[in-house]
């Protein structure tokens, strides 16, 4: 597994919330929630993508190259789309690499299911950026969610658009 992140992953790495879970969704090559691992700053590392061989072929990569009996991160492989999961999704999602519509599928479903209990969501679209801001803004079953900060990275000659919501705690007095 890559030892060096993208600038992309980078920042979405630095992003995340430590001694949280982290879900890496559409995980593809694995790179950030490997990442994730190595820096033994997180309870769970989930990797999910619906491509079984993907999957598969990340679980062998794992095994043969991250793997440290003495970490105390617990690593979850799950072969499924995303909105389809039927937990809690706490701590960070990270959904980054694919398009905007896909990513808010994602969303959508998991928070109509009242499953989407996640501190910060870091969602970097390839596409459809400002439809994607649009419709969250319109989901009443997100409306707890804030873009709290939007990140522009180069990658592969394109500005790439990283946007970080965080969950809105209330507070009772």
């Amino acid at each position: 597994m890559q030892q060096r992140l993208s600038e992309r992953l980078q920042t979405v790495f630095d992003h995340l919330n430590p001694k949280q879970d982290v879900w890496d969704f559409c995980c593809d090559h694995g790179y950030l929630g490997g990442a994730a691992y190595k820096s033994q700053k997180f309870a769970n590392i989930y990797f999910v993508d619906q491509v079984e061989s993907i999957i598969q072929k990340l679980k062998t990569r794992f095994d043969q190259f991250v793997f440290n009996k003495n970490n105390q991160s617990q690593v979850h492989f799950l072969c499924q789309s995303a909105e389809s999961l039927n937990q809690e999704i706490t701590g960070t999602i990270s959904i980054t690499g694919v398009g905007g519509l896909t990513i808010y599928t994602i969303l959508s479903q998991l928070a109509a299911k009242k499953n989407l209990k996640a501190n910060r969501l870091i969602l970097g679209p390839h596409r459809d950026n400002e439809k994607l801001l649009l419709l969250i803004s319109e989901n009443e079953n997100l409306k707890n969610y804030s873009l709290q900060k939007t990140t522009t990275v180069l990658e592969d000659g394109r500005n790439r658009d990283i946007f970080i919501f965080d969950l809105n705690f209330e507070v009772s007095v």
